[in-house]
Order: C-alpha cells, then sequence, then structure tokens
C-alpha cells in the first residue's frame, strides 16, 4: 500500500529453488504435454504418425537425456517419471526406425516399457517382477512429473508448484491457494512488468501508482501490503513505495507464482496476506533461440534475446543468455524509462546425482518517472471550474526529476541426490540495489487569506538515494519413506537472511506551488532539498523448519513448523539514535487434502505468520518492547483437475492480523500495539486449455475491516483493496485453411467500488477495462518462416479515463490509458 503521506518511508526493519539433475531436466524437456492414463483421448493428431521412420542418431549414455533426444526426432510425446529413468542407461539408437520400433529399441535393456496412447502419446511404466508394466490408477500417473516446479509450463496451466512446500508437488496437493501466471500467459497478454503480469490474477489488487509507474511493483494481497517479493524462493529487498527496491523483468522469468495467506513456516517473517515467487529461466540441455523485436505507444521500442543449451557433446555443461532493452515514454508528459539487462546462467551436471547452477542478473533502469499522486478533488471529482486534471498532468520539473538504478543478483542453486529418496538441496541469492530518486509530490492546496485554492497545489521536493543489499541462504534435506500405510516425504532445513539499507532522504517544502489546470514554470532550481533523514538499518534472521507431506491412500497430511530468530537494528545518523530488537518466534502450518481418483481435491488448512515490530510501550505502561505483529489463517477450499490443462481452483479464508500498531489513548505520543485486521474472502480461478480455445477466469469478494483501532478507524473497512474483483481472457487459435495460424484473444478487468481512505470519508467507483492480443504464425503463410510469429497486444481498447486507485485525500491515481505494442519473434 502506498503511504498515505509520502514523507513517512516504510522502514525496512517492519517488513528452493534446485535444478532439476540432468535426467529430470532431460525429460522434462522432451515433453510438451504428459497424458495420464484412465482418460479420454483426443484423436490422434497428423503429426503423430507411429508408422513413419525417422533418422535416429542417439549416443549411449543416460537413459532420461536420450529419451528427449528421441521425442524431440521423432515428434511425439513421451511422458514418464524422471525417477524411473534416474541413473538408468541405454546402447542408444543409431539407424531408421518408426516411433514404436525405435522405442522399443531404446528401451532395451531398462526396466521401463513403453504404453501407447490413442492420440500417439507414450507414457513410460516401471517394468514389475512378472514382466508386465505396472498399471498404475489416474491419482498415480497424475503425479508423475509432467511438469517440474521450477522450470517451464507448456501454455498457462501449471500443475506442480515448489514454493507453497520447497518440494516439486502437484498443486491439488497442495493445502493452500496458489496461482501460477506462466510465461506463456505474459507473453501472451504483453505484461512489461510483474504488476501488469498479475492483473488477471484473483485475490491481488494491482491498481495505484504501479499500474504505470515503471519503476515499481506493489502489490496488495487479501487487503494486506504489501506483499512480499521473492526471486527462487529468496527474499527481495523491500524499503519504501519509491525506490529501494530491484525490479525483476518478467522476460527472465519462467512462472510468477503467488502464495496466498501467511507463509512464515518455510519463509521467516512475512506479510499475512501471502508472498510471490518469481522463477527464474534455467539453462535447457538441449540448443534453443530467440529473438524478439518491438515498438509501441509513447514511442517505445523494445528487444530482447533468450538462449540456451548444451556447451559440450556430452552435455553436462549447459548455459542460458538473457538480455533484454527497452526505451520510451510513459503516460504522463516527460515521463520516460529505459532498461538495459543480462541474465546468464550455467549449469554443470557433474553426474547423474549432482548438479550446481550458477545465475546472476545486471541490471541497469533509468529514467524520469514521477510519483504522480493527485488530489481527489480535481481527479476522482471535478475541480472548481468542472474540469478533471488531465491524465498527462506533470507536476514535476524537467529540470530536476530522475531515476536511476543499479541492480545485480548472483547466486547457485546445488543439489544432490543421495538415493531416489533422499536429495539435498542448497540455494543462495546475493541482490545489490542502488537507486536515486528526484521528483515531487503534492502536499495540499494552496490557502491564501483563509481561502483554499483548488486550482493550486503545495509541493514536496525529494531526493532519495538507497542502497539495499540483501542475500540469503537456504540448505535442506527432502527425505522419502514410508512407515507402515504412511507415505512421507519429509523436508528439514536451516535458512539465513541478512538485509541491510541505507538511506540518505533529502527533502524540501518551500517549492513554488503547481497549478493542477494550466501551463507551470518548471523552474526550481532556487530551491534545493537537505538532508532529512539518514537512515542505516539491519535486518537478520535465521530459521529451522520441518516439513512432513503425509499420504494415506488418497488422504495427504501436510504439517508443518519453524522456529525463526530475528534481530533489528535501526540506526538513525542524523538523530544519532539506535533501536534494536530481538525477537525468537515458533509458527506452524496443518493441512489436510483428499484427492479424488476424477481430479477432485478439497481441503482445510490453518498457517501462521510473523513481523518484528520496533519500538516500546509508554514508560508508565512498562516501556515494554512491541511483540512481533502476529497473522493467521483459517482455508477451507477445493481444486478441480479435470483434463491435464484444466485447473479450478476455490477457497473461503479468513486472514487475522494482531498485534498492529495504533495509537495509545491515554498516551498519544506513544504508539500502542492493539489494533487488528480482519480480511474474509471467498476466491475463485479456471484455467483451461482445451482443442483451439485458452480460458482464464477469477473473481474475488473479501471482506476486509480494521476490529480493533484506537484512531477512529474501527469497523471500517480496510482502502487497501477492493471487495470485488473479477476478470476473464480467452483465446482462440483458427484451425481453418484460411485463418490457421491467427490466434485472437480478449480480456476484461473488473475492480469494484472501494473506500478512498482509511476513515472511509470516501469511495472510489468501480471500473471496467478491455485488453485484446492478435497473434500469427508466420510459417502457416509460407514454410520457410517456420519460427517467426507477429503479435499486436492492446490495452484498456477503449481508452476508458478512470480512477484506479486512492488511498487518501492527495493519494488517487488515474489507471494506464491505451497503450498499443506490436512484437516480432523468432524462434530457432
Amino acid at each position: 500500500m502506498t503511504p498515505r503521506n509520502p514523507q513517512h518511508r516504510h522502514s525496512p526493519a517492519q517488513s528452493p529453488v534446485k535444478p532439476l539433475n540432468r535426467a529430470v531436466q532431460a525429460a522434462l524437456l522432451g515433453m510438451a504435454l504428459a497424458v495420464p492414463l484412465g482418460m479420454a483421448m483426443v484423436a490422434q493428431p497428423a503429426w503423430a504418425q507411429t508408422d513413419v521412420e525417422a533418422q535416429f542418431n542417439i549416443a549411449a549414455g543416460p537413459l532420461g537425456s536420450a529419451l528427449t533426444q528421441f521425442a524431440s526426432i521423432a515428434g511425439v510425446t513421451v511422458s514418464f517419471d524422471p525417477a524411473h529413468a534416474n541413473g538408468q542407461k541405454t546402447a542408444g539408437l543409431q539407424g531408421r526406425y518408426t516411433t514404436d520400433a525405435g522405442l522399443r529399441q531404446l528401451l532395451a535393456a531398462s526396466k521401463l516399457e513403453a504404453v501407447r496412447h490413442d492420440n500417439g502419446s507414450y507414457s513410460l511404466l516401471p517394468i514389475v517382477a512378472s514382466g508386465t508394466a505396472l498399471q498404475l490408477g489416474a491419482t498415480s500417473i497424475s503425479g508423475a512429473l509432467t511438469e517440474s516446479a521450477y522450470g517451464p509450463v507448456d501454455g498457462y496451466v501449471a500443475t506442480r508448484s515448489a514454493t507453497a512446500t520447497k518440494t516439486d508437488t502437484p498443486i491439488l496437493e497442495i493445502p493452500q491457494t496458489i496461482n501460477v501466471v506462466t510465461a506463456a500467459q505474459v507473453e501472451t497478454q504483453g505484461a512489461r512488468n510483474l504488476t501488469q503480469a498479475l492483473r488477471y490474477t484473483p485475490g491481488l489488487n494491482t491498481g495505484g501508482f504501479t499500474d504505470r509507474n515503471s519503476i515499481a511493483d506493489e502489490i496488495t494481497s487479501r487487503g494486506f501490503a504489501p506483499t512480499p517479493l521473492y526471486l527462487d524462493g529468496a527474499y527481495i529487498p523491500y524499503a519504501g513505495s519509491l525506490g529501494g527496491a530491484p525490479q525483476i523483468d518478467p522476460y527472465t522469468l519462467e512462472r510468477i507464482e503467488v502464495l496466498k495467506g501467511p507463509s512464515s513456516v518455510l519463509y521467516g517473517q512475512n506479510q499475512p496476506g501471502g508472498l510471490i515467487n518469481m522463477v527464474s529461466k534455467r539453462p535447457t540441455s538441449e540448443q534453443r533461440n530467440q529473438v524478439k523485436l518491438g515498438a509501441g505507444s509513447y514511442n517505445r521500442v523494445n528487444g530482447a534475446f533468450d538462449t540456451s543449451g548444451p556447451l559440450d557433446d556430452q552435455k553436462q555443461f549447459l548455459y542460458r543468455l538473457v538480455g533484454v532493452a527497452d526505451k520510451g515514454n510513459e503516460q504522463v508528459d516527460h515521463n520516460n524509462s529505459q532498461r538495459m539487462l543480462l541474465a546468464p546462467s550455467l549449469t554443470w551436471n557433474m553426474n547423474d546425482e549432482t548438479a550446481l547452477t550458477l545465475l546472476a542478473q545486471v541490471q541497469r533502469d533509468d529514467g524520469v518517472p514521477d510519483y504522480q499522486s493527485l488530489p481527489r478533488i480535481g481527479s476522482l471529482d471535478r475541480g472548481p471550474n468542472g474540469e478533471r486534471i488531465n491524465r498527462h498532468f506533470f507536476s514535476g520539473d524537467t529540470n530536476f526529476n530522475d531515476y536511476k538504478r543499479d541492480q545485480y543478483v548472483f547466486g547457485y542453486d546445488f543439489t544432490h541426490d543421495f538415493s531416489e529418496d533422499l536429495k539435498y538441496r542448497s540455494s543462495a541469492r546475493y541482490t545489490d540495489v542502488r537507486d536515486r530518486y528526484k521528483g515531487f509530490y503534492l502536499r495540499s492546496f494552496v490557502t491564501e487569506g483563509g481561502v483554499t485554492d483548488y486550482t493550486r497545489a503545495n509541493r514536496a521536493k525529494v531526493d532519495w538515494h538507497q542502497h539495499n543489499i540483501a542475500y540469503t541462504i537456504d540448505n535442506n534435506l527432502e527425505y522419502k519413506f514410508n512407515t507402515g500405510a504412511l507415505e512421507h516425504t519429509t523436508l528439514m532445513g536451516v535458512d539465513y537472511r541478512h538485509f541491510t539499507r541505507k538511506y540518505d532522504g533529502y527533502n524540501a517544502n518551500n517549492v513554488l506551488p503547481v497549478d493542477l489546470y494550466g501551463k507551470n514554470n518548471y523552474d526550481t532550481s532556487s530551491v534545493t532539498p537537505t538532508l532529512t533523514t539518514q537512515w542505516d538499518n539491519t535486518l537478520r534472521q535465521t530459521g529451522v523448519y520441518l516439513q512432513d507431506q503425509i499420504k494415506l491412500d488418497k488422504w495427504i497430511l501436510t504439517i508443518g513448523g519453524r522456529q525463526d530468530w530475528a534481530e533489528i537494528n535501526n540506526k538513525d545518523l542524523l538523530a544519532s539514535t539506535h533501536e534494536s530488537k530481538r525477537d525468537s518466534q515458533f509458527t506452524g502450518r496443518v493441512g489436510l487434502t483428499y484427492v479424488t481418483d476424477f481430479g477432485l481435491a478439497p481441503y482445510v488448512s490453518y498457517s501462521e505468520s510473523f513481523l518484528p515490530t520496533l519500538g516500546t510501550a509508554a514508560p508508565e505502561r512498562g516501556g515494554k518492547a512491541f511483540e512481533p505483529t502476529k497473522g493467521e489463517q483459517y482455508e477451507v477450499g477445493v481444486k478441480y483437475q479435470p483434463f491435464e490443462k484444466t485447473l479450478i481452483t476455490a477457497s473461503v479464508y479468513e486472514v487475522k492480523q494482531k498485534n498492529v500498531l495504533t495509537g495509545d489513548v491515554v498516551y498519544p505520543e506513544y504508539m500502542a500495539q492493539s489494533g487488528e485486521m480482519r480480511s474474509r474472502g471467498i476466491e475463485l480461478e479456471v484455467k483451461s486449455s482445451l482443442d483451439n480455445i485458452d480460458v482464464m477466469a477469477a473473481a474475488s469478494y473479501m471482506d476486509s475491516f480494521y476490529t480493533k483501532d484506537t484512531w477512529g478507524n474501527q469497523d471500517h473497512r480496510n482502502e487497501a483493496q477492493s471487495p470485488v474483483s473479477a476478470s476473464m481472457w480467452v483465446d482462440y487459435h483458427f484451425t481453418q485453411a484460411n485463418l490457421n495460424g491467427l490466434t485472437f484473444g480478449a480480456g476484461a478487468r473488473y475492480t469494484g467500488r472501494k473506500p478512498g481512505d482509511a476513515a472511509n470519508s470516501f469511495d472510489v467507483p468501480s471500473w471496467v477495462v478491455y485488453d485484446a492480443t492478435v497473434s500469427y504464425d508466420m510459417s502457416k503463410l509460407d514454410a520457410s518462416l517456420r519460427g517467426l510469429q507477429t503479435r499486436l497486444n492492446v490495452q484498456n481498447i477503449f481508452d476508458r479515463e478512470y480512477v484506479s486507485d486512492c488511498n487518501y485525500s492527495f493519494g488517487c491515481y488515474y489507471g494506464q490509458e491505451r497503450v498499443a505494442s506490436v512484437e516480432m519473434t523468432y524462434d530457432w
């Protein structure tokens, strides 16, 4: 949530990914689609003719890698559990074979047998002692690794996740709401940043200043903000609404996962609304390349490339290099932004059991953004002359406004499989971000002689410098074992988080007022901001966690606990004061899921979170240090996966946040820890890809209130998020001869009426906007253009003018006007 007064910045103190082993990576890369047994099959497509011979030249070696090559050459889908191929070898395949004969030859002397489905795809099943393939039911097959929780997703429908459990788990088995936005969805909808990528996700608010401000991604989840961001399970530093945080470009990601509700059991201190985990692109065992060029509204031009593959014939070393270049103007006059980004990564497959991946990102952002918080009178309501402030209005100074950010991310993921049942993972991330924000924000209307002039506003001039560093280390063991009829997946781990923030805030209030409706003199160089705030903050956290996922037939019990030790040190260098606080906190989580044979999975869960709080109560009350703010959630839901590419989730929840700071009614110069917030709601999401139609639909209803408060807001509705929101997106892929290769997509985003401030003194009206995309596969026009695709994206196609959010009387923001972009992508 944007601060109600930008002068009061957020204090940061108030606030595992593994690479798959070589066999798993190879198997997953060879699967474009996995087909569970026991499910109706579509007619065999033209490309799956198994009696057609192909030339194979597959060397002897690991079975998983060989199967990947085979699937690519034969042009078929081969699905299997990589654990069944782990450690197995093949003599290779040389010569011309039909698909059936070649696959049988490749599997000779292995412990797997191929089962062919009606649509031409294959499932590989382990051979039992009798010499026949083990016949498993639909539930067992659906648990096979049709995709990796750490890797790409074919289309919009993800079926696995590691964010909620730190293990590769089917989403059906996770007793908590998790929404996944895939790279395919990001590309189709033309999202430039994380905020835009999450617009069609239920239970989130993406309005406000980050709706069109290119330097920040600040999301509200289930009424709580800011939702903490993670990259590959590692904490990303956050230090306030403007500046101080890195911004991860969505082109570098395979998927974006939103875990709803408290999540301290696996991640430590967090907000109770949930977290957002972004999963990086990783090196691939097969060569693939992409180049993208685009242009759009506001004279924007962009380019990107993504190249990946093996560095040696044995595929022991794999690489990936992602690059982004982007430059253009913005909706507000005189605003612009540009980005240069390189993200290299390298995987070393030491053997079939051990792998090390090194990852990095180097990014430079530059431009002239503006906070552009507008008064309610003139934006939401018409001004004194019946006018509204223009959407392009610039409240700053072209000679002063500026923004620069240098960010660096370095890390590693290491995995070692002691056996099929015991796995070790270690990951670390180091994030360094330096930025400088220079701009203005509007403070109040001008008052002269006791008369308020609603056409002019006083401004504050700011020059904020930040240098933030965060590094995290996570080590865990995953052990699978049985105790009688119970199947256990136990996770034991220890992690460490270290975050430092250095902030210099230069501010000036005696700045010339700005005319909200006319031309302005931008020469304010005579006013120089002075150093008013200088902070040096450090946060340390060490956590030990234990989780067990216990299966009994169709029942799955997920239970976990964590002990954290947190330390906060806040130094005010100008005031020469030093506040420190140490906390230890235990958090728990328990959930029960029942997975039916036909893909229905009802569940119930309870989870907890905590967030350290600095300060002490009034001396008259003992001067006791504040306890951590605590969160707890009860959730009941159901997930349904009737087909492999369809996932429906629905949930009902209640989240409470206790020990919230509020005013002390007896000693008003002190704070008291007597506030409380509560959110209750319903969320629904549908994602489906059937034949030539893709559908995404989402809806949420939320009652979020200040249940305890001494500021006068008790029983008021929370202004952070609208109670009602809904969205829908549909893609249609034409297959008719004259339109084959054409895809048309359209979507609508609705946000209901919400309070404009904590006092509920005014409301922000509801709004709905529409988006669309058209793309064409150029190979359908000419076979020589294979791999070339063009795309047109339009957001807010009817150019609706609306206020997307307000959080106080001078904190209103226009939504993004109509913007269009055209891109051409070439894959080979």
